[in-house]
């Protein structure tokens, strides 16, 4: 520690450290002047004496203290009474400061105090002093507890990675109830001599802190939460630009759970995309301005700056607040949620789509409420099974549709199945709704809505998968969404004949009746005489067309319209850097200058004649195979090393890949919070959990830390304690 840092009174432990360490003398700094009048400062020179014959000879015991710019004798600082300026509070007064050391340097105290220095330095270095015996027990008795800790940490970080629960009822060791850390530390205990005679000890109670309680594992889990929060802060400000993705969810004790996400740009070594857990908070206000200066006070604990950010959530209010905060924030809807609401609004276009879903829900409902009934669908279906409806992501909902298209004769075989076998229990209940369900599924419009909701369902679920992976962007979100847009429009005009075509293949083999039911026409009533009495007659296949796949394909296209054109702001900014295509074209139609104009003034971190510029250069300069996207560009000017030559265009690469495309991250966070506060772990502390958390979903940040200051700091204090 600097000097100022010292204890007013020095143990004899903490004096011989601190003779080991030497006196350290300040050089490579610019020594700050003082308020003297002309203004003096300390310069490298003091540390020299001056003899007359030319010799400059080094006073090893004078220090300088940075923090109160002043300079202190280490000797008497160390060994006197401390009863004058230099060994008190230091001496500043640099105009008598040639004085003052030279009658400091014939005092008896000084010549005193350095005689019992170099006596213990010499001490010390034959290891001869009088307290080596217990300091070299010491010694041992710091390294037993260092493999203790490291053990006791390793124990955890296991459990916690793999998010099992550390307590049960009771902390007695060798008790079957005592949990998962006991029960690992036992295991380690049959093999392990460090382990072996630290249990020993407390089975002597030869000690009584054996660091195996509640409270100590509360406290290691605090401290490598916390160092992973700073590696993660620590790469956030190497990085500069980040995005905050939020989530809600309530937990198993009813407590709402703020789940807050960072997404970086990482370039050195090699340009790479992270989303980091950063954390779960208690929220009680889940308004935007409740969520807001939540987001907002975590940020400030752990210096991070909202004016690099953008953000991502589904919280209406959030976004506009960090708006009025942070103009150069983007505020980007979750896409998969977007695609979820898509399909949702697209199932509710018709009466025969709600009832398609409802019959799949009944289906499955009719088989799983019994063991038996079950044990009957795996007999006649081998492959796939039967799948719920999920009530919140509807594109998932291609797992009940997939078995219907695929096994739609071995699931109409399980329903004859089980009607035999309801009559020979007797149960007419069961036996009816099989029957009824049997009638419904052997139904060519039932096949023709199977075939068609997959075909719709697959290209979505494709899109929203490949969506949640951290390394998308916004050029990946954009493509594929046109993608699905161009497949919709496509499948409008084409769609109804390929499932048909699909559709009877499969009802050939089931001997299916290939016609749509007549609905009966309803006679319009005439209003006069006059009218004429000829009524349009529509045919079953128009009918199906008209009621249910033009509204299904329409509402989907519409709504796929409606909720993306959000980031409409997003791509007239961004989609010039999309490819090296794009910026051709850019340049061809004359507005190269005038978009990255538009994206100075919206940035203000970049300049837009230098970026028009590396733009033009890069499109005779960049090989083809890199062009394609702006990672691949942004990767090949780090690897090439020329940032030099494209910085603002690298600036502008490294905001858009910041840019969130989901919110994925922090719903996967999601199913930690599931595992780790379960219903037998509702009472769990939020900061246990946050650091449970963090060790969890960060494993590979935590494992890529040095826990060694943790280990020290933890053995050396409880060393200390122990009599010798």
């Amino acid at each position: 520690p600097t000097l100022p840092a010292w204890p007013a009174v020095l143990t004899d432990s903490v004096r011989c450290q601190i003779v080991k360490s030497g006196p350290v003398q300040v050089r490579n700094i610019v020594f700050p002047q003082n308020s003297e009048n002309p203004p003096r400062r300390f310069t490298n020179d003091n540390y020299m004496r001056s003899m007359k014959n030319g010799e400059k000879i080094l006073r090893s015991w004078m220090l300088y203290s940075m923090s109160t710019d002043s300079v202190f004798c280490f000797a008497c600082t160390v060994f006197g009474k401390r009863d004058n300026a230099l060994s008190n509070h230091g001496f500043r007064t640099w105009r008598n400061l040639a004085h003052h050391l030279k009658e400091h340097e014939y005092s008896k105290g000084h010549c005193d105090n350095m005689t019992n220095w170099h006596e213990l330095q010499r001490r010390l270095q034959t290891n001869t002093t009088i307290d080596q015996r217990q300091q070299n027990l010491m010694q041992i008795e710091i390294e037993h507890w260092k493999g203790v800790i490291r053990r006791v940490i390793a124990i955890i970080c296991h459990l916690a990675e793999r998010n099992q629960a550390l307590r049960r009822t009771t902390s007695e060791l060798y008790d079957p109830h005592n949990g998962n850390f006991l029960a690992q530390v036992e295991l380690m205990a049959q093999f392990d001599s460090v382990m072996t005679e630290h249990i020993r000890r407390i089975q002597n109670k030869e000690t009584r802190v054996h660091y195996l309680s509640g409270t100590i594992q509360n406290e290691i889990i605090a401290l490598i939460g916390n160092k992973v929060l700073e590696e993660i802060v620590r790469r956030v400000h190497r990085a500069k630009y980040y995005s905050v993705i939020m989530d809600c969810t309530p937990d198993v004790s009813h407590k709402e759970q703020l789940s807050i996400v960072l997404r970086i740009v990482n370039c050195e070594p090699s340009v790479s995309i992270a989303e980091h857990f950063f954390g779960f908070l208690d929220v009680e206000d889940t308004t935007g301005k409740g969520l807001t200066e939540v987001l907002l006070d975590h940020l400030q604990k752990h210096s991070l700056s909202l004016s690099d950010s953008n953000m991502m959530g589904h919280k209406q209010g959030v976004q506009a607040r960090n708006l009025q905060l942070n103009s150069k924030a983007f505020c980007i809807p979750c896409s998969s949620h977007t695609l979820n609401l898509v399909v949702a609004d697209a199932a509710k276009s018709s009466v025969l789509s709600i009832s398609f879903f409802g019959v799949l829900q009944r289906l499955y409902n009719l088989f799983s409420s019994s063991v038996q009934r079950w044990a009957v669908l795996k007999e006649n279906v081998k492959q796939l099974t039967l799948k719920p409806l999920s009530t919140t992501r509807w594109e998932a909902r291609i797992d009940c549709v997939k078995v219907m298209r695929y096994q739609l004769p071995e699931i109409l075989d399980a329903l004859s199945a089980l009607q035999t076998f309801a009559i020979e229990k007797g149960d007419s209940e069961t036996m009816s709704t099989a029957e009824s369900l049997h009638g419904e599924l052997k139904t060519w419009s039932f096949l023709l809505c199977t075939i068609t909701w997959y075909n719709v369902l697959y290209q979505i679920n494709h899109v929203s998968n490949l969506l949640q992976s951290p390394n998308v962007s916004m050029e990946t979100l954009r493509s594929e969404t046109e993608g699905v847009k161009d497949y919709l429009k496509d499948f409008r005009e084409n769609g109804i004949a390929s499932c048909q075509t699909d559709a009877k293949d499969i009802a050939e083999n089931l001997d299916m009746e290939m016609t749509l039911p007549e609905k009966r026409q309803r006679k319009k009533k005439r209003q006069s005489l006059y009218e004429g009495t000829e009524e349009t007659q529509s045919t079953p296949d128009e009918t199906f067309r008209r009621d249910f796949f033009l509204p299904m394909v329409d509402t989907a296209l519409r709504s796929l319209s409606d909720r993306f054109s959000r980031l409409k702001d997003v791509y007239d900014l961004y989609d010039f850097l999309f490819s090296k295509d794009n910026m051709k074209q850019t340049m061809k139609n004359g507005k190269l200058h005038e978009r990255c104009k538009k994206l100075e003034q919206t940035l203000h971190d970049i300049d837009a004649d230098d970026l028009a510029l590396e733009i033009n250069s890069s499109l005779y300069t960049f090989p083809d195979h890199v062009a394609t996207s702006p990672f691949d560009m942004l990767n090949y000017i780090y690897s090439e090393k020329l940032l030099d030559l494209y910085s603002n265009l690298s600036i502008a690469l490294r905001l858009l890949l910041t840019l969130p495309v989901t919110v994925a991250s922090g719903e996967r966070s999601f199913s930690a919070l599931k595992l780790i506060k379960n219903y037998m772990r509702s009472t769990m502390g939020q900061e246990r959990l946050t650091g449970l958390a963090l060790m969890s979903i960060e494993r590979d940040v935590r494992r890529s830390l040095d826990m060694e200051d943790i280990v020290i700091a933890f053995a050396e204090d409880k060393a200390r304690k122990q009599q010798f």
